[in-house]
């Protein structure tokens, strides 16, 4: 059975929730299925990638930040995909994300391969709330054979595009369990650091961080922070200046990390204080990874998140725009070993990449 996953940015560093979970879904799928991967060039020349060994990647689709070139590529690279498909004879294409880059590649497969069958993971409402795509899903909703969702929360908002029950597959996505699955000594723990790894982004909820460190002088807090591209590198400017305007002086930022199993080992807690729903993981898979190692997580009350944890058992959640609750509750709970050990629990039975595989198998079987 051949089949294409059209993925995004398929190289390193693999720090990044949606191409974490397409690689080891990659992985898995490629002992069951003849698998193509189809996927972004890299800006820059890369070496070899242990993470990329027997996978067979295409870097058939380009970005850039000039907005000409870009328009370009978007048109150049839906032509390069379509030859690639016909030339392999692949009839099941499974796209990672609704990326903006995809639609026209989609567009010239529904348009001259008749017999394309495409499978959708949607992993948020950011797809699904800009109004191009929206129409895109809803003109070719019979192309679609399957929309999986990696978060119950989605079910009704994919269900207005007029998919019925039955198109929706919900599949949530993991975490590298061989890496974190390993509970850590609570007693080892640093009881006064609190780590926050969710983003840049304001919507993330990176300034109320330093809000909250403003007012918890006591603790300190580490903000781990990737590099990605100049718009993040942006953000953290914004960020780093609004610390500056905060007189906040026990925040640390620490850069691509690489060894984040043994921090999340060493502190006391992870806030995660997300402040929007529309953002591009549903599921935050810091979330998990952290809850592995036993690591106490403070999650603010958006419905994705509650549908996941259990308040004051295996994590805690708080008002999303009361850092007074999260303080409270952070000085409350940071103490709790139980609570360590039943978000362990939670992370070790959590769904795993041969399982998830195991479901996609079966969906590329049945068309």
């Amino acid at each position: 059975m051949k089949v294409a996953l059209l993925a995004q940015c398929m190289y390193y560093p693999w720090n990044e929730g949606v191409k974490n979970n397409t690689l080891f879904l990659a992985k898995e799928l490629k002992d069951k299925v003849d698998l193509e991967i189809i996927s972004h060039k890299p800006y820059d020349e890369i070496g070899e990638d242990k993470n990329t060994k027997d996978l067979k990647i295409n870097y058939l689709l380009s970005l850039s930040d000039n907005k000409f070139l870009q328009l370009w590529y978007f048109f150049l690279d839906g032509f390069k995909v379509l030859f690639f498909m016909l030339k392999k004879g692949i009839n099941i294409i499974s796209v990672q994300y609704l990326e903006t880059s995809f639609l026209f590649p989609l567009f010239l497969l529904i348009l001259f391969k008749k017999n394309i069958k495409i499978i959708l993971t949607l992993y948020s409402t950011d797809e699904l709330r800009i109004g191009y795509k929206k129409i895109f899903l809803k003109l070719f909703k019979n192309k679609f054979k399957k929309i999986i969702i990696i978060s119950q929360y989605l079910r009704d908002e994919v269900r207005t595009l007029g998919f019925k029950d039955e198109d929706i597959e919900y599949i949530p996505l993991s975490y590298d369990k061989q890496r974190y699955c390993h509970l850590a000594d609570f007693e080892k723990r640093n009881k006064k650091t609190i780590l926050f790894s969710a983003g840049i982004r304001k919507e993330a909820g990176s300034f109320f961080m330093v809000d909250l460190a403003k007012i918890m002088p006591d603790y300190h807090f580490i903000f781990t922070l990737r590099q990605f591209n100049k718009k993040s590198e942006d953000e953290l400017s914004l960020l780093m200046s609004y610390i500056e305007q905060k007189k906040v002086k026990n925040i640390e930022i620490r850069r691509n990390i690489l060894n984040m199993e043994e921090i999340l080992g060493e502190v006391g807690c992870l806030v995660l204080p997300l402040q929007d729903i529309h953002i591009k993981m549903l599921i935050p898979v810091a979330l998990l990874e952290a809850m592995a190692r036993g690591t106490i997580c403070f999650v603010s009350d958006l419905p994705n998140l509650k549908l996941l944890v259990n308040d004051e058992q295996n994590a805690v959640i708080f008002q999303r725009d009361n850092i007074l609750d999260l303080k409270n509750k952070i000085i409350r709970y940071i103490v709790n070993s139980s609570i360590g050990k039943s978000a362990h629990l939670f992370g070790k039975n959590f769904i795993d990449y041969p399982t998830i595989a195991q479901k996609y198998f079966y969906l590329f079987q049945a068309l």
